[in-house]
This record gives structure tokens, sequence and C-alpha cells, in this order.
């Protein structure tokens, strides 16, 4: 089962990593997370997209409020990668804590 978890963890960074690379107005974030949906119901984690997407969105907040707003710098991509990524990998602890 880990190995299991550890790839279907390993597609869901991919699908998120996937999805930032598309410009912000074209992304799809329903079809994401429903994809993202689809591999947790194999672990009996039965929630929608629309759920996933506010847990995933909760995970971000975590990093920006973890910085002076006067910090932000949301117009760097480096900056802007940086949440994202934080973001998944809070995302894949929620997830793992569920599993467990």
């Amino acid at each position: 089962m880990i190995i299991t978890l550890r790839d279907d963890l390993n597609a869901i960074s991919s699908i998120l990593d996937e999805t930032f690379k598309i410009p912000a107005f074209k992304r799809s974030y329903d079809e994401a997370f429903g994809k993202i949906a689809q591999i947790l119901y194999r672990y009996g984690i039965v929630e929608n997209a629309r759920n996933l997407r506010f847990r995933f969105i909760l995970c971000m907040q975590e990093f920006f409020e973890n910085i002076p707003q006067d910090q932000w710098q949301i117009k760097d991509p480096a900056f802007v990668k940086q949440s994202e990524d934080f973001a998944i990998s809070k995302f894949r602890e929620w997830i793992i804590e569920q599993v467990i």
C-alpha cells in the first residue's frame, strides 16, 4: 500500500503542477480536482472536486499567513511557485493524514 500511496501522491502532485503551468484564466480546477477525487476514492476518501479545491486553498493560505503581507511578491514567478509547492506539500500531508 505504501508504494501505491507514494505513486498516487506523486500523481496528485503532477496533476497540480501541470494545472499551475497553464495560465490562470485557462485552468480547469474542476477537472484537476476531479482527477484527484478519483484517486482519493480508492482510499475511501469521498470528497468532491469543490471540497478538495477548498482544502487546497486552505493549504495555500497557510503559506501566506506565515509571511507579512507587505513581503508578498505575487508578481514574482519564483515566489508564486514557492507558494504552489508549499501548498502541494501541505495538501499531500493532509491526504496522508486521511489515509492513515
